[in-house]
């Protein structure tokens, strides 16, 4: 698998003040496309829950060598072969991983940008902030 863009060992820090990302002209992506959203989340004093949520994750081992040091972080990756981005923010003490699929690198950057200032995103939170870059069409994983 070919990581592009971002890969999963580059880590930020939450807080990008002023980081903004501009667009001059529309774009217009294809309706046929079938995104849908995931939601995974473990507690990482969780021996098991980690290991559950760390194998769903490309390059998982490099992530969990980041999260052994319990400080806050948050990062993305997108996947090229299955045009999936995945959005990992933990707090140091709970790790959460939104996983987007069906979607272009340009949208997964409007959703990294929207989600920028939102720190502590939830579940619904999050799934905001894709309808706010993408419009309503997004279909829920349950």
């Amino acid at each position: 698998m070919r990581e592009s863009c971002w890969t999963i060992s580059q880590f930020w820090l939450s807080n990008h003040p002023g980081r903004e990302i501009h667009l001059d002209t529309p774009v217009i992506y294809s309706r046929n496309m079938s995104t849908k959203i995931s939601f995974a989340t473990a507690r990482l004093d969780d021996a098991a829950a980690m290991a559950k949520f760390l194998i769903g994750i490309p390059n998982g081992e490099d992530l969990g060598k980041v999260l052994l040091n319990r400080e806050a972080v948050s990062s993305r990756a997108y996947d090229d072969e299955t045009w999936t981005a995945r959005f990992v923010a933990s707090d140091g003490q709970v790790v959460k991983c939104f996983a987007v699929t069906d979607i272009t690198i340009d949208q997964a950057e409007m959703i990294a940008a929207a989600c920028i200032d939102m720190p502590g995103l939830d579940e619904a939170g999050f799934r905001e902030a894709v309808t706010q870059s993408l419009g309503p069409t997004i279909d829920a994983v349950e």
